[in-house]
């Protein structure tokens, strides 16, 4: 998705006569664990304490008890709404928080939001405040559709390539793993060191070249894909060049061989994967039914098994952009109404996929001098 988000924007700015877009403003301006007492006080505001003196209903779940234990309340920010960051405030759904700090990239957890600065510091934010946890090389970050673990690529000491998974629910790590293979010199964003995703308690990265499965609980590595290696540029074996998303077990990849690049979906990056009829990148709907992808400024949604068009109409926007899922069967999309002004008008919205039908949840102009950021984990300006 930031591939063309950035490229597309780029390109139309060479198209448009004045206003002149502005490559670096517009890519600085156009990419839940709130403390227990703010839930504590939210539940109070709603009457909650007045239902239960009444005795006259319960809540399952906050009020259930098991051995005379009230049960733990659930995590703040389970629920997946509709967010961008614009400057130091990232929007979610209704709500907006200041998280201190320019946002460079950013995703969300179960417990709050987990985001990068320009000089690679890592942040949490819990819903009431920031804390430093980390660096993160190349700004980039990578979480799950649920949970709250996210990973990033660090260095050593002594410049090789380290993989850092960190639990916001814990607030601590919950693994680092040297890539002694990639060596001091790799450069993560020249096909070194790099987190592909998070999915199911697994993290998905590359490891001497291969893209491998590590399992974060128990430490093991499996091996998914080895890199074949090229003894003839002009007979070129198929090479996987890019983990794009990895959702219910299921991995969406680009290949590259002689005959072009070409996205695939399935359980084992071998043959057996569905070639999807279109798109270089892919956001797989948390159980993997569908499969949103772009390709030369277009967007589309397949349904993964039949490789069926399910795409909603957006034909308002220029531009468009599937970025994220509120849930199984509703896409998050970014859309900009006209690309003829800076600062652009932009929606986000949702798209019900079996209907689809699409409403918009919030609006911005980005462009300017404000950064934006999209809950992808990836830096816009890079």
């Amino acid at each position: 998705m930031t591939d063309l988000l950035r490229d597309t924007l780029r390109e139309q700015a060479d198209a448009q006569t004045p206003p002149r877009f502005d490559v670096g403003a517009i890519v600085r301006a156009g990419e839940q664990r709130a403390r227990r007492s703010r839930l504590t006080t939210g539940l109070v505001a709603a009457g909650v304490t007045g239902i239960v003196a009444a005795g006259s209903l319960t809540l399952p779940g906050l009020l259930a008890t098991d051995n005379h234990r009230t049960a733990a309340p659930p995590p703040p920010y389970a629920e997946r709404k509709v967010s961008f960051a614009v400057g130091d405030v990232i929007h979610w759904g209704k709500e907006s928080f200041s998280v201190g700090d320019t946002v460079s990239s950013y995703v969300q957890t179960d417990d709050g939001f987990v985001y990068t600065t320009g000089d690679g510091s890592v942040w949490f934010y819990d819903g009431a405040s920031s804390e430093r946890v980390g660096r993160s090389t190349n700004r980039t970050l990578r979480a799950d559709d649920t949970g709250s673990l996210v990973a990033w690529v660090a260095r050593a000491a002594d410049g090789h390539p380290q993989y850092v998974v960190f639990d916001t629910h814990t607030r601590a790590e919950a693994a680092r793993v040297d890539d002694d293979a990639a060596g001091p010199s790799r450069d993560p964003a020249d096909q070194g060191a790099e987190v592909f995703a998070l999915d199911d308690g697994a993290a998905y990265w590359r490891a001497e070249g291969s893209v491998v499965r590590y399992d974060i609980e128990s430490g093991e590595t499996e091996v998914l894909r080895r890199t074949a290696p090229v003894t003839d540029p002009a007979n070129k074996p198929q090479q996987v060049i890019q983990v794009t998303d990895v959702a219910h077990g299921q991995i969406a990849f680009v290949t590259d061989d002689n005959n072009g690049s070409r996205l695939l979906v399935g359980p084992a990056m071998d043959d057996t994967a569905r070639t999807m009829p279109t798109g270089w990148n892919a956001a797989l709907s948390p159980d993997a039914t569908y499969v949103a992808v772009e390709e030369a400024d277009e967007i589309a949604v397949y349904e993964r098994a039949s490789v069926e068009a399910v795409t909603p109409g957006l034909d308002d926007y220029p531009f468009k952009s599937v970025y994220g899922w509120v849930d199984d069967d509703t896409a998050m999309v970014f859309g900009i109404r006209s690309l003829k002004r800076v600062p652009y008008p932009a929606d986000f919205l949702t798209c019900d996929i079996a209907t689809g039908q699409c409403q918009v949840v919030a609006s911005a102009e980005v462009g300017g001098s404000a950064s934006f950021a999209l809950p992808v984990g990836d830096p816009l300006d890079s």
